[in-house]
């Protein structure tokens, strides 16, 4: 060995003992914050809680259909339906590439499931989806109590289980597709795997690599608590080089799906969303204040998750790592202009989290002031109760808030009736062609719902319609509307679902004219000139909505 490489190598050596105390303080450091400690067999009603809570969840799923945005439908159930039954709406988020495939991914193959065994109609497919997202969105409550258990104890685990299992948004929302929701589950479950009391197992490692990478592939908003998360299993294992290749490999791999799924580049969408968010940002300043946020978490939960918070500072080494990740999640989305309470639902088990512990502690007092932990516990119920029914005071501000929603929702009654409409018109006889004359695509069932290839027009797509009975009549066989004593001659009531009214025309003949294929194309100038400076060579929307008729008469 020659002189210079033996220095090099002495080197390296000392540079690597030097490191070694730093290491030590962090590590040192990282078990005060989480006192991550051994524990006995998991809780035996584990399992029946993780069931109730999945009766639960699907209950409110599958007592009838509400949104809470757009989003819903138009970025990831109609692309779904789309891709597997050839029919759907396209907006300028799948037109242009500027959302993953991975949820929309993750439908579509439900639905081809249920195509394969012949239940291939809205009537299956749309619970079976639900139940898909509810059966994963156990894993928060789950990843609740794991990690409850190792960072405070089995009762404090337990008081999250149960309260993770029966808050009314984590009930309420579990079957939505929406990333905010699906995301959270993997980031709770990886929450709980970074403070197991060892995680220097290969399985432990590349499940944490995974769940971080999915956490940020899902919801990119979520890559730095995903990150974060991710860095303390770093420090905490002996196995940093296979973390980091597990890391590189699923993140490489998300890319390539991206790629594929795009026929474009390496992490098409997020490149094209993020520069989309970049221009369109200063557009939207003072769309709403610093402390939105706040203000929604303190209406939805009637001021429990302020009050959890508050109480938590007075014991920073305590509770500091949950309030730290509550601050991330925050500070992350208020950086943003446009904000909506959906984008910070992974805040929602947090501060659940340090309710439960403060519950528990409760509890531990003596005689004198143990039937605190009671009143608490039954006012968290009760809190939850009220807002599973929509009773709690300024709930409809929670939800509707400054965001382009249908209406309030309505978790369990009082729901649109729009979806019971088009849920009758995908089963009806004689339905040809449908005009909803008084809403947008964007804010219908879509075909997701509707399943039939058809003609189908909204509010812009019909314009024409108006004030022309004879047009009406070669278009389409019914008239969907909640607009009160709007009639057109020729079409007659023959279902009414609340304020909306399905209108069928009186005679059959003659045939609707029909659509050369069932894929309207949504994309607004704005979109456009937007998506024009982002991809100069990108494509075009066609005209006229994309609509095109089979027969060659003029539209």
């Amino acid at each position: 060995m020659t002189k210079r490489n033996k220095a090099g190598k002495n080197r390296r050596r000392a540079q690597r003992a030097a490191t070694q105390p730093v290491l030590q303080r962090i590590q040192a450091t990282l078990d005060v914050l989480l006192h991550p400690r051994q524990t006995e067999r998991p809780w035996r009603y584990l399992p029946l809680v993780l069931a109730l809570a999945f009766a639960a969840r699907a209950a409110v799923a599958l007592s009838g259909d509400f949104v809470l945005h757009p989003d819903e439908i138009m970025q990831y159930l109609e692309p779904a339906h789309r891709l597997v039954f050839g029919s759907g709406v396209t907006y300028w988020e799948q037109f242009y590439g500027a959302r993953s495939w991975l949820v929309p991914g993750t439908v579509a193959g439900v639905l081809l499931l249920f195509d394969a065994v012949g239940l291939g109609q809205p009537s299956w497919y749309v619970g079976g989806v639900k139940l898909l997202f509810c059966a994963v969105s156990l894993a928060i409550p789950a990843g609740m109590y794991f990690f409850g258990r190792r960072h405070f104890g089995e009762t404090a685990g337990r008081a999250a289980l149960l309260a993770g299992a029966f808050w009314y948004e984590l009930v309420g929302f579990a079957h939505k597709p929406m990333t905010e929701f699906v995301a959270t589950a993997p980031l709770v479950a990886l929450l709980a795997l970074c403070i197991r009391p060892s995680v220097d197992d290969a399985r432990t490692v590349w499940t944490a690599a995974f769940l971080a990478v999915l956490t940020a592939a899902i919801r990119l908003q979520y890559a730095p608590a995903a990150l974060l998360l991710l860095g303390i299993v770093f420090l905490r294992t002996g196995k940093r080089i296979q973390l980091t290749l597990a890391a590189a490999g699923f993140t490489a791999a998300f890319g390539v799906f991206d790629a594929v799924t795009w026929n474009g580049g390496l992490f098409h969408s997020y490149a094209t969303i993020i520069r989309y968010h970049l221009m369109v940002g200063p557009l939207r300043t003072d769309e709403s204040p610093a402390y939105q946020f706040l203000l929604w978490l303190t209406l939805a939960g009637v001021g429990l998750s302020l009050l959890c918070v508050a109480a938590a500072l007075r014991r920073p080494r305590r509770y500091g790592f949950l309030l730290g990740l509550i601050a991330l999640v925050v500070l992350v989305h208020s950086l943003q202009t446009h904000k909506e309470y959906r984008y910070i639902f992974a805040v929602i088990p947090l501060w659940i989290l340090v309710g439960a512990d403060l519950a528990a502690r409760l509890a531990a007092l003596g005689d004198g002031r143990r039937h605190l932990a009671g009143v608490a516990a039954a006012g968290f119920a009760a809190v939850s109760l009220a807002g599973i029914l929509n009773a709690l005071p300024y709930q409809d501000r929670v939800y509707r808030a400054w965001s382009r929603e249908t209406g309030a929702v309505n978790f369990v009654r009082n729901q649109d009736p729009i979806f019971p409409a088009y849920r009758y018109l995908a089963r009806a006889p004689g339905v040809s062609g449908i005009w909803q004359v008084d809403r947008r695509y964007l804010n219908l069932p879509a075909y997701y719902y509707l399943h039939q290839s058809i003609p189908f027009y909204d509010r812009f797509t019909g314009r024409g319609l108006k004030g022309n009975p004879a047009a009406v009549s070669s278009r389409v066989s019914h008239i969907v509307s909640a607009a009160t004593g709007f009639s057109v001659p020729g079409y007659s009531l023959e279902k009414q679902f609340g304020d909306v009214r399905i209108l069928r025309r009186d005679r059959n003949e003659p045939p609707v004219r029909a659509w050369l294929d069932h894929l309207p194309v949504v994309v607004t100038n704005r979109h456009k000139q937007i998506m024009r400076r982002i991809h100069p060579d990108g494509p075009s929307p066609p005209a006229n909505y994309g609509i095109r008729f089979a027969d060659r008469e003029r539209p």
